[in-house]
């Protein structure tokens, strides 16, 4: 739920550091080799069209959101830039959440290499692409690197089995991003790859059916975004037990902020009502049974994340139009929903729930009223295959400022991961 502090707050970072850069982070995920996820990948974007130095744009919005805020509870890999060298509020980055990234174009000199031995005695990490780790050039800077990260269109197969290896024996952790096929991310594993992002990639097969528990949670879907009765919505939930017990245990947690514990069922519809119930099972459709424990699903994380967005930035821009935020919440709820049900295109599963044209419309392509707010969404809360966009035109057709918008999107960042706990 978007508060009227949050929305304060985002107008109050429009009045703070002014020489702060103006950007917007975005956050593409990290997942391990269950799917979970376990960090992300860190990249500032311009809206107003004129890039600056990365790293030094990261430390600006850790100072100005407060880094624990920034970071969250998981680790970020963004760009140990030479801009973010020089500032002294590096020394202050989470050592455990941060993993700074060496890039390419540094002029390896003594005094560089004393300043990273420095900045690596106080605790921070780094890692280094796999190709430049075999360049000369940047071997000094090598011992440096807790993690070395592979691009398969930079490194052949035949590099990959021959330098990992050795990385491996020094103790550094393998990160392989942009995969291509499920026989490139079996190679991967074999050689003890832990970290990956970009695709996942399906073995190719026929698609999946839908299962007795995704038909559940549509028909559920149907009858709580139509004009069903709270009987039959709850009829329907108590076909499955496990869903029962899973919205009890989300309602009674901190998040949702109920004054005492709910025990059944129809007290938890009751008092969460119509509206809060939707949210509720918007967020049941993501939890991923048979998942090992403390698997975090991205897709949930970045689908709570784009919802509240999509919610702030509606009610921030239209003021009062409370059906259009949360239409614009349904709209960041629903836009993973694709990856959840594999086989099942948007347009065929929207098919069978009944949504507001509004929403059918920018989940479909990315048009109406709530297509540019959707595309942006996807561009700072990205899954594999969601385009890197320049984010100036799209902000402007919004018609928001870059500042607030980004603490918009923190706020949003954060929402995200609490709902997401929550529905563990």
């Amino acid at each position: 739920m978007v508060t009227t502090a949050a929305l304060a707050e985002a107008d109050a970072s429009s009045q703070q550091d002014p020489s702060a850069p103006s950007c917007l982070m975005r956050r593409e995920p990290v997942l391990d080799k269950d799917k979970s996820l376990v960090g992300y990948l860190l990249q500032p974007l311009w809206p107003d069209g004129q890039p600056q130095d990365p790293g030094a744009a990261i430390i600006a919005q850790c100072r100005l959101h407060d880094v624990n805020r920034v970071l969250g509870f998981l680790p970020h890999q963004f760009t140990a830039s030479p801009g973010l060298l020089e500032q002294p509020f590096v020394h202050m980055l989470p050592h455990n959440r941060a993993l700074l990234d060496i890039p390419e174009g540094f002029e390896v000199t003594p005094e560089l290499v004393q300043i990273f031995a420095g900045m690596s005695r106080s605790g921070l990490r780094f890692t280094m692409r796999a190709d430049l780790a075999a360049n000369p050039a940047y071997e000094p800077l090598l011992p440096f690197c807790r993690a070395i990260h592979f691009d398969p269109e930079r490194s052949s197969k035949a590099e990959i089995f021959r330098q990992s290896l050795p990385h491996k024996q020094a103790g550094r952790k393998l990160h392989l991003g942009k995969l291509r096929s499920p026989d490139e991310l079996d190679t991967a594993l074999l050689l003890g790859f832990t970290h990956f992002h970009g695709a996942w990639p399906d073995a190719p097969a026929a698609a999946a059916p839908v299962t007795p528990r995704q038909k559940l949670l549509l028909r559920l879907l149907t009858l709580i975004m139509g004009d069903s009765e709270i009987p039959e919505i709850q009829a329907c939930l108590e076909q499955d037990d496990e869903l029962v017990r899973t919205l009890l245990n989300m309602v009674n947690t901190p998040a949702f902020g109920l004054p005492k514990e709910v025990e059944s069922l129809n007290q938890a519809i009751m008092l969460l009502g119509r509206r809060q119930l939707q949210r509720w099972i918007q967020m049941l459709m993501y939890t991923e049974a048979g998942r090992p424990k403390g698997y975090l699903s991205p897709t949930l994380v970045q689908a709570s994340a784009r919802a509240n967005l999509l919610e702030q930035v509606s009610l921030l821009c239209h003021p009062g139009q409370s059906v259009r935020a949360e239409a614009a919440f349904t709209t960041g709820m629903l836009s993973t929903m694709d990856r959840l049900f594999g086989g099942m295109s948007m347009q065929d599963l929207l098919s069978q729930v009944k949504v507001d044209t509004l929403v059918r419309q920018a989940l479909i392509d990315r048009t109406g009223p709530l297509g540019p707010d959707l595309r942006l969404a996807a561009l700072v809360f990205p899954l594999a295959g969601d385009p890197l966009e320049d984010p100036a035109p799209i902000v402007a057709q919004i018609g928001i400022d870059a500042r607030p918008l980004a603490a918009l999107i923190q706020q949003a960042f954060e929402w995200g991961h609490s709902m997401t706990q929550a529905a563990q």
